[in-house]
Order: C-alpha cells, then sequence, then structure tokens
C-alpha cells in the first residue's frame, strides 16, 4: 500500500475527560477513573454539551451504530442521522451538510463542528472531517437547531451577513477502556486500500491513545476520485482529583483528486482538479477545575490549520501560469466558561474568542486575504422543579464579528443572479476593518418527565443577525438584520426495550435570508443580495428496540416551506439493523431520499430532479479468537443496490462498493 503519513507530530502528555453536567440528578458530577472497575473506564467531557431540555431533538450517532452502518467517511455517518442531507460533490470542498431543509446557499458555514471540545472553522472541519477515521470515532451527536446556545458563536465565518449558525455537529473521538491496540486492514472495489492502527492504554491517573491510518484508491474510472492520505491522531491525559487536563491531536496528509461532474449538463464535467497535497492540523486542550462541590471551570484552546496546493487543470501539459491555487486556513480559539450550582439552579457563564485567517484566499475568492474575528458571550441558567421532574432553562448570548479583510464572491451562474439587473456604479464589496452588526440570540426550554418512561419538551428560541456595512441589496434598498423565530416541540415515550418512539416537530419563521450574487471580475468584484422571507416546517419521528441478539432504529424526517421548497427534499428515512447469530452478525444500513431539485452549475440554466434513491449497506461479521484476542472478519457492501443518484446536480455516485476488512486486538 502507498503512504504518505508524515509523522510531523509528537505525542504530549496531557488529556483527560471533563466533568459531566448530570442534570438528570441535578448536581455538578466528578468524572474519574473508577478505581473499582477492572479495566477503568473513562468518561467523555459533557462540558461542551446541549441543555437537557433540547435532547428530545438531538440525534446521537453511537460507536455500536457506526460499526453497523459502516460508512466511508465521517460525512456518510452523519448522513445516518435523522433529517440529515448530505450532498455529496467535488471541487473545492467534497459536501455540504443541510439538516431539516436548510437552504445550501451558504450551508457549508453554516453548521458548527465541534470536534473533541473544538469550534472548527467551516471549510477546515469539511476537510477535517472527510479524512478523519470513523474508527476513532466514539459518538456523533447532531443538534439540529443554534437554541443551544453554550455550545458556540450563532455568528459564523465565511458568511457575508454574518447569518445565524443553523446547529452544530458534535464529534467525540474515543478514549481508551483499557491496555492494548487494535490493528484494522480493508480492502474494496476501485482497488481501494486501508490500514487502521492504535494502541492505547491507562496507568495510574494517566492515559494516553495514538491511532495511525493510511488509505489508497484508484477511485471509479472516469470519476477523478483517486486519493493517497495518510493521518495520525493522538491523545493523552490526566485525571486528578479536582483538576483533569485533556489534549487531542491530528494531522493528515493527501494527494487527492477531487470528483468531477459526470452529467454532461453540468459546466464543470471537465474539472478534472486534484489537490497535491492538502494537508490538516489540529490541536485541542481541555483543562477544568473544580474549585468546590459546586463550582467548576473550565478552559480550552485550540488551533487548526489547513494547508493545500491545487492543480485546476491537470489535462494541459504547459501547466499556464495560474492553474495552480496554494492556500493555508487557520483557525484559533479560546473558551472560558463557569457553572455553579445555586440550590436547585445551575448557572454557566462563559466568554469565546475565534481568529481565522486565510491569507491567499479559499473558494470562490482565490488571492484575496479573509481574515476575521468572532467574539461572543452567552449566559445560561437551568431550574429544577417539582422533585425535578420539570426543569426550565434560559439563555441568552451575544456575538460581535469583525473583518480585518475580505471580499466576497459567489456563484455567478445562480438561478437568482440572472434574475438581477446590474446596478451602476456598484461599490466593491473588499472589507477592510469593519464591524459587523452583533448577532443577538434568547432561547427558552422546558422538559417535563410525567414518568419514568414518558416525558415532553418546548423551546422557543429567537436569533437576529446584522450584515458588513458595505453590503447592498440587489434593487439598491437598505439591507435588513435577519431574523428566526424558532419553535420546537419533542415527546419521547419509552413502552419497553424493543420500542421507543420519539416525535418532534418544528417551525422556523425566517425573515430577510440573504441570497448572496456574486457579478465582477477577479481585479473588479462585488457583491449584491436578495432577501427572501421563509417559513420552514415538519418533523422527525423514530424509534429503536433491542433484544438480547437484535438491535434496530428508524428514523423519518419531512420538511418542506413556503419559499424556495423545490430544493427541499420532503421525504428523508433513515434505518440501522443487526443481528447476531451465535459468532456471526448481519449488519444492514439503508438511507431514502425523495425528490428535490438543484441548479449548481447547470449548462442550460434550469433546476434538474436529484435524490429520489434507496441507498443499503450489508455487512457480515465473524467474530472469533485470534491467539486468544478479539478479532473479527467483515464482508460488505455499500450502495447494494448500485444506484448512480445525485443529492447535488452533476455528481453521480460512484456505484456499488463490494470490501473485505479483518480487525483484530493485541
Amino acid at each position: 500500500m502507498k503512504s504518505k503519513i508524515k509523522l510531523s507530530l509528537c505525542l504530549v502528555a496531557m488529556l483527560s475527560t471533563c466533568s459531566v453536567y448530570a442534570q438528570s440528578n441535578y448536581k455538578l458530577e466528578k468524572v474519574s477513573v473508577r478505581e473499582s472497575q477492572t479495566p477503568r473506564t473513562l468518561s467523555q467531557n459533557e462540558a461542551f454539551s446541549a441543555p437537557e431540555t433540547s435532547k428530545l431533538t438531538i440525534d446521537t450517532l453511537s460507536e455500536e451504530e457506526i460499526k453497523i452502518a459502516n460508512p466511508k467517511n465521517i460525512f456518510e455517518a452523519i448522513n445516518q442521522t435523522a433529517g440529515a442531507n448530505v450532498q455529496f460533490q467535488g471541487r473545492k470542498n467534497s459536501a455540504i451538510i443541510t439538516f431539516r431543509g436548510s437552504s445550501n446557499i451558504y450551508s457549508a458555514a453554516a453548521f458548527g463542528v465541534i470536534l473533541d471540545g473544538a469550534l472548527l472553522s467551516p471549510m477546515s472541519s469539511l476537510r477535517i472531517l472527510e479524512s478523519l477515521s470513523v474508527d476513532i470515532v466514539e459518538s456523533i451527536e447532531v443538534i439540529r437547531d443554534a437554541s443551544a446556545l453554550t455550545l458556540g458563536p450563532i455568528a459564523g465565518f465565511g458568511t457575508p451577513n454574518g447569518a445565524p449558525t443553523l446547529g452544530f455537529i458534535v464529534i467525540k473521538t474515543k478514549l481508551p477502556q483499557d491496555n492494548g491496540g487494535a490493528a484494522k486492514f480493508s480492502y474494496e472495489s476501485f482497488d481501494t486500500k486501508k490500514a487502521d492502527l492504535s494502541y492505547g492504554g491507562i496507568h495510574d491517573k494517566i492515559f494516553y491513545l495514538a491511532s495511525i491510518n493510511g488509505l489508497f484508491t484508484d477511485g471509479r474510472d472516469d470519476y477523478n476520485t483517486a486519493e493517497d492520505r495518510g493521518s495520525l491522531f493522538l491523545r493523552s491525559g490526566y485525571v486528578g482529583d479536582d483538576f483533569t487536563a485533556t489534549l487531542s491531536a491530528y494531522y493528515s496528509n493527501a494527494d487527492k483528486e477531487t470528483q468531477r461532474a459526470t452529467n454532461s449538463n453540468s459546466m464543470v464535467s471537465d474539472s478534472r482538479w486534484k489537490y497535491e497535497p492538502t494537508e490538516n492540523e489540529f490541536v485541542s486542550a481541555i483543562f477544568e477545575k473544580d474549585f468546590s462541590a459546586n463550582n467548576r471551570t473550565t478552559l480550552q484552546l485550540s488551533h487548526s490549520k489547513t494547508l493545500w496546493s491545487q492543480d485546476f487543470d491537470r489535462t494541459n501539459p504547459s501547466k499556464v501560469a495560474g492553474l495552480y491555487f496554494k492556500g493555508t486556513q487557520t483557525t484559533d480559539s479560546i473558551d472560558l466558561r463557569h457553572a455553579t450550582k445555586l440550590d436547585n439552579t445551575i448557572v454557566k457563564i462563559g466568554a469565546q474568542a475565534l481568529y481565522y485567517d486565510a491569507p491567499n484566499g479559499e473558494l470562490f475568492y482565490e488571492g484575496f486575504q479573509r481574515k476575521e474575528q468572532i467574539y461572543g458571550a452567552f449566559i445560561h441558567a437551568s431550574h429544577a422543579f417539582l422533585d425535578n421532574k420539570l426543569i426550565v432553562d434560559e439563555s441568552i448570548r451575544v456575538d460581535k464579528k469583525h473583518t480585518d479583510s475580505s471580499v466576497e464572491r459567489y456563484d455567478p451562474n445562480s438561478v437568482l443572479a440572472r434574475s438581477v439587473t446590474k446596478l451602476n456604479n456598484q461599490k466593491l464589496s473588499i472589507i477592510e476593518d469593519k464591524w459587523a452588526k452583533a448577532s443577538m440570540a434568547f432561547s427558552l426550554g422546558a422538559l417535563y418527565k410525567f414518568s419514568d418512561t414518558l416525558e415532553a419538551s418546548a423551546r422557543f428560541a429567537y436569533l437576529t443577525a446584522g450584515s458588513t456595512d458595505d453590503a447592498m441589496s440587489a434593487d439598491g434598498s437598505a439591507m435588513k438584520d435577519e431574523e428566526n423565530y424558532r419553535y420546537e416541540l419533542g415527546i419521547k415515550k419509552v413502552v419497553n426495550q424493543y420500542f421507543n418512539p420519539t416525535l418532534n416537530l418544528f417551525m422556523y419563521d425566517n425573515k430577510n435570508i440573504k441570497s448572496p450574487l456574486y457579478f465582477g471580475t477577479n481585479a473588479n468584484p462585488y457583491i449584491v443580495f436578495n432577501q427572501i422571507n421563509q417559513n420552514r416546517y415538519g418533523g422527525e419521528f423514530g424509534f429503536d428496540g433491542r433484544a438480547d441478539s437484535l438491535y434496530y432504529s428508524f428514523s423519518y424526517a419531512y420538511a418542506t416551506a413556503d419559499a424556495k421548497k423545490n430544493e427541499i427534499p420532503k421525504h428523508n428515512i433513515s434505518a440501522l439493523m443487526q443481528k447476531k447469530i451465535g459468532d456471526y452478525a448481519l449488519n444492514i444500513s439503508g438511507k431514502y431520499l425523495s425528490t428535490y431539485e438543484s441548479n449548481f452549475f447547470t449548462i442550460d440554466k434550469k433546476y434538474h430532479d436529484v435524490g429520489d434513491f434507496i441507498s443499503i449497506n450489508l455487512s457480515v461479521d465473524y467474530n472469533h479468537k485470534l491467539f486468544q484476542n478479539d478479532a473479527k472478519l467483515s464482508l460488505y457492501s455499500r450502495n447494494l443496490l448500485d444506484e448512480n443518484y445525485m443529492t447535488i446536480f452533476g455528481f453521480e455516485d460512484q456505484g456499488r462498493v463490494i470490501g473485505a476488512s479483518y480487525e483484530f486486538k493485541f
């Protein structure tokens, strides 16, 4: 197997799990290495979790469910959660993530990704999620709404109007539960070879984990999807009686082709581009101190960096100047928060600062520096009443975004762009030393436990965000602040171990949503906006169950809107099932997405149908012993029905994948 792993990181010795806010018992609960268990067990940090009143609207994919789904990457795992629609494409970023029919105009920047407590910038998060091995992930938590105001800023990088964040994706990597290692080797269609090696352990109050991953694939012929990648992930930490410290580090290096559009009606069907290479670096540290049984302070620091060299036209042997784009993007963050318990109330206060710099530009603004900062603060209070049967919480958040330097450039081929008349003497949209209007949010939530088996929740949030001073509307009128009114209801019933249904309903009243439109050239760019109002509504219904040898889960999501509903798949179904028979296990996962429309770089400048597919993954595991250690042989297929479906116009799925893997512990 080819290997391009560059081991430029050294193993550092500080990591732990920070404490859990166990609101079900309504106290601050210390997490530690539990001496009474053999082997000792470690629990994940919960300092950056959503409030309990929103738990019924959160979908969590556990390590067990990830193994059942056997996804190719983190994107495919996210796509298995309720209501998710990951639109796979190629070119400069490989996926767009949407939930509940959210707009894909700026969705690449609209969902905050929190990896081991660190909030990543939009494009860095996409590239890290693409390369991060699924075998080191413990859980993926999808918080479909931004009303969990303690998680991170509602203002986002990469959007000209500071549009409110639409939700968060919280990813936690594994912690060692005993001393030992594991190795996994796989071979798949398209001459795809993968190898994963990990080792971890616990010694007294210190633990550590190291994981190396390698991948090589030719990709499907004529799809331009070949890749050669290596990565390294490290965790280590200390767990004391009243102090914990954690550190996670990640590095990847890849030569990677970017998938071309295979539909002849796409303007980018000849885009045979390649990153050679693209590199991702990430470090996150969390420190936590208990000053008393009822007071805890958490400090989080993170740094992420992406470097790339992109060849825009490998079909031209002359390599004309300008066909390469080299870039760097860094994000640094600091998060300080304190929690205190006062009788039946827990109060959390916190502040964050995030610094983003892309000196060479990125995506649709190559050659123009983009340097921005976001400063935010929140206060959150959660109260328990009626012997903990009723929990009520409220949150307030304010974020300010400052732009040192930026130019906004977007797709000129948008159907909206063609309907707008260019204004005379339009001011260039080059932004320097500008503060956007403050983004502000308020949320109120309640959770009532009717019994041990029945609970219901209700949440309301109001969010508003203003544009930068230079932004202009398409008709020359003044820009208006974007406002969101968000309503959610949830109910969950634990019938028995075999059937546990959950129902969520939502309605979003969105005013003055900004659709950015690019005109001009690199030397003379400017931006205008359409502003639309949209009411978006729908819900998710799901259930799961478990027996001694059977596990299953099912989710159905519905979403629609009164404007731009043609871009929203109304029906979205995900399912998982595992059946164990002795030493064998049958795993099935499936995804159905109804028809919707996409006009992404269409030659005829029209919308075309995408979606309308069923994708099924199937695997058979044989669990056995190898030299007295656990081992597993797996035979599997992704997209068993061999559908070349599209989730964004022009970019077809590669089709059926057949593979085998062997995993053993030592």
